[in-house]
């Protein structure tokens, strides 16, 4: 299974151009290790770059969204291997991993809550309904919001990722995000990686999408 959601995020990457008229996006073959971790979490690991998937509760190879969670971190290494785990950095990258989770899964396998992440998952650990690790519709903002925690703060770049993504469609929208990615500085916060992906937006697709991005940023307060 977890071959399989890399392959679909894979093959939908080069769809959009990435490897084929744009600079590629981890276009290499991806290490994977199941049930090798014996607690109930995954990680990227630029070790062997390696995606390791945890166990305990229901596996977490055997949801698609933690799948495309962690292979989203191994994106934003390919792209940017300098990327700082830590404050407003991490935040986005958990963000989009988030995010890219999201995305992909409704692309390929729709269910009637889309913003919610890794449900299969967080049934062995939470108890109301629906059981989500986290969404990507939250109601967060910058800066007030932010408390530090890496997963948390994430959901306020997931959520402009998101309605990005709604006013663009997914083609635009993740052509816009991926390629904004790589001019994130290594320790990045989120109004210079929100400016970056406005940028990419107005080189991409000119003034109306650039509004766009800017209106998702803007709602987030990200930018002013």
């Amino acid at each position: 299974m977890a071959y399989y959601w890399i392959t679909e995020a894979q093959k939908y990457i080069q769809s959009l151009g990435f490897g084929v008229t744009r600079r590629p996006i981890n276009m290499v073959p991806q290490r994977v290790r199941i049930n090798q971790w014996g607690l109930d979490n995954s990680f990227s690991t630029d070790h062997k770059d390696e995606l390791r998937f945890g166990k305990g509760g229901v596996d977490d190879a055997e949801d698609a969204e933690v799948i495309l969670h962690e292979y989203g971190h191994a994106m934003q290494g390919s792209q940017n291997p300098g990327l700082i785990y830590s404050g407003e950095t991490g935040g986005i990258m958990e963000g989009f991993s988030d995010y890219w989770a999201a995305e992909v899964s409704q692309l390929f396998a729709p269910t009637p809550d889309p913003e919610c992440i890794a449900d299969w998952d967080s049934v062995s650990y939470t108890s109301t309904t629906p059981h989500c690790l986290r969404r990507v519709d939250t109601d967060l903002h910058y800066p007030s919001d932010l408390n530090g925690r890496v997963h948390h703060d994430g959901q306020i770049w997931s959520r402009a990722l998101w309605d990005i993504r709604n006013a663009l469609g997914n083609v635009v929208a993740d052509t816009i995000i991926l390629e904004g990615q790589f001019g994130f500085a290594p320790d990045t916060t989120m109004p210079a990686a929100a400016q970056a992906t406005v940028d990419a937006a107005e080189r991409l697709y000119g003034t109306t999408a650039e509004e766009k991005v800017l209106e998702a940023f803007r709602a987030r307060g990200i930018l002013q």
